[in-house]
């Protein structure tokens, strides 16, 4: 009886451990263009969510129509699609002197419902609205430690009218430097800035940048546990960027303690194993890099950025790596049919291997790129300097594939 008893017992626990492990959720974001509050409801949930719970988010390649009614019409589909176990949508409207908010959450578990809700709050008192909609996702998981709480919120309102009101101008990095010195400069203990500013300094920062970056993980020392996934990662940033500086075999050896601790608390997450490929180059160590990168995308192979950087440092030994090389240009391929540079790398593998056939296949694909291309530039988007480089790039191809037919 007691063994019956234990069974049970341990299949119940068992059980329930499954459900809650590891949750994958994908946040289908809707058009935010001059709305900060809308913008506000992403930003907040995905990094409240990567900080604080054990979800794993899968980032989300946005759905052409970026419409809150067209995405619920299809989010079966699109969940199912990205192999996610949640996913949650969104829409923000005024109303009388307030907001409303709706948002539908469909769970895997049950594919034949989902939830749809508003929640209306006064516009000073959103983050309530936010908090709701935290509190229910986190229901599906086992933890909830955090919640957004109003200073953070209100700081955060000139922050995201900045961004939303200046998106075209947000991948210029001076503009970028600008909001992100101004805003430092008031709100120095804000997390879900400082998570945004410390990626910025992480990637474009200087010797001046320290002093910072050391303010930043100060301040999220206070805010989390030091056994924090991201706390870590902040520490290999902070560390990875003194070496870039000072060059102290130290600091790569403590950023790369850290980013491997940062990995243990969340393996799942591939930006780590990214960052980590990044402080074994500086170390010059290529073989770990390479493993890293491998790890990265194994876990995500939608990034076509990551994929490249793989295959710039797998190609250094193309005898070794000569196979995976060809899988990954062929992932970047299948994720988009355009990308030039991988069209054009592909075939010249094929071409050097003395593989007609396959040269002959990728080199046609690259034609049909760069007349996608020239289309683009002669209709949409006008630029003279890259009209010319196309045209260069169609002549020279369609020599090669005269070549090959010899």
């Amino acid at each position: 009886m007691i063994k019956k008893i234990f069974i049970i017992f341990f299949t119940a626990i068992t059980i329930s451990s499954i459900s809650f492990a590891q949750k994958k959720i994908i946040i289908f974001e809707t058009d935010y263009s001059n709305n900060y509050n809308s913008y506000a409801v992403k930003d907040i949930i995905i990094k409240n969510l990567f900080v604080n719970s054990d979800f794993r988010i899968i980032p989300y390649m946005p759905y052409k129509k970026n419409s809150y009614k067209e995405i619920k019409s299809k989010i079966k589909e699109l969940t199912l699609n990205n192999n996610a176990d949640l996913s949650i949508t969104y829409d923000l409207f005024k109303y009388k002197n307030g907001l409303v908010l709706n948002y539908v959450i469909f769970d895997r578990e049950k594919p034949n419902e989902w939830k749809e809700k508003n929640i209306y709050s006064k516009e000073e008192n959103f983050f309530e609205s936010i908090n709701k909609v935290l509190e229910e996702i986190c229901s599906y998981s086992k933890k909830n430690d955090n919640l957004i709480t109003e200073d953070e919120y209100i700081s955060l309102i000139g922050y995201y009218s900045q961004i939303v009101n200046n998106i075209e101008d947000n991948n210029n990095n001076e503009n970028k430097k600008k909001i992100y010195e101004m805003f430092f400069n008031f709100y120095k203990d804000n997390i879900y800035f400082n998570m945004d500013y410390l990626e910025y300094l992480t990637e474009n920062g200087n010797r001046n940048s320290l002093n910072d970056m050391n303010t930043i993980v100060e301040n999220m020392e206070k805010y989390l546990d030091k056994n924090n996934h991201y706390y870590l990662s902040a520490l290999g940033d902070l560390y990875y960027s003194k070496y870039k500086i000072n060059v102290e075999n130290e600091d790569i050896d403590i950023s790369i303690e850290n980013y491997t601790k940062a990995i243990n608390a969340k393996n799942y997450n591939y930006i780590y194993y990214k960052k980590l490929a990044n402080a074994y180059i500086l170390k010059n160590d290529y073989d770990n890099a390479s493993k890293s990168y491998n790890a990265a995308i194994k876990i995500y192979d939608k990034d076509t950025a990551l994929i490249k950087d793989a295959v710039y440092m797998l190609r250094k030994d193309m005898n070794k790596n000569g196979n995976l090389v060809i899988e990954y240009l062929k992932k970047i391929i299948d994720i988009n049919k355009n990308d030039d540079e991988a069209l054009e790398e592909l075939a010249g593998i094929y071409e050097n291997l003395g593989d007609k056939y396959n040269a002959q296949i990728y080199y046609a694909k690259l034609l049909e790129a760069v007349n996608y291309n020239l289309y683009i530039i002669n209709n949409e988007k006008p630029n003279p300097v890259l009209y010319d480089k196309y045209i260069k790039k169609r002549n020279e191809i369609t020599k090669k594939l005269e070549k090959l037919k010899i």
